[in-house]
């Protein structure tokens, strides 16, 4: 393999990266509120984030990324992705995990993302009051 792939075998090659950047730029177009897949360069360290992560998408990906076909429509991804449909939902699931992992993205729809919190003063009203809707329903949970 060629480009920027390493030995834990989770990275594109510069080939397969291309295409991906060609596959994103039209499968998440971006406009005025929301960022793009060119914009955001999803097609790198994000995507690598992600299969870092789940690396069990790196050979489906690669699978569809070697399909061949031209990438100019959205009508020419259908058709890739009638031929090889588990390689397309593992883009899918990468482009959107990479997408919305995303600090531009996250800021575009107001999430600022996962948190850490110190509970050590004990739980907030808001808390409180989400524990206890939970705790109301039948099963394990009324334990907590």
């Amino acid at each position: 393999m060629t480009g920027r792939a390493m030995a834990d075998d989770t990275l594109l090659s510069d080939a397969e990266r291309a295409r991906l950047a060609a596959l994103a730029a039209l499968m998440i177009p971006g406009d005025e509120l929301m960022p793009g897949a060119a914009a955001l360069a999803l097609h790198g360290t994000p995507v690598d984030t992600v299969l870092r992560i789940d690396p069990t998408r790196i050979r489906p990906l690669r699978g569809f990324l070697a399909l061949p076909g031209a990438v100019s429509s959205l009508a020419e991804v259908e058709a890739l992705a009638q031929r090889d449909p588990d390689g397309f939902a593992a883009l899918g699931v990468v482009l959107a995990n990479a997408c919305f992992m995303h600090p531009d993205t996250r800021a575009a729809i107001g999430y600022p993302g996962q948190e850490a919190r110190d509970s050590s003063a004990g739980l907030s009203d808001a808390d409180l009051a989400l524990l206890a809707e939970v705790q109301a329903r039948p099963g394990p949970a009324r334990d907590l």
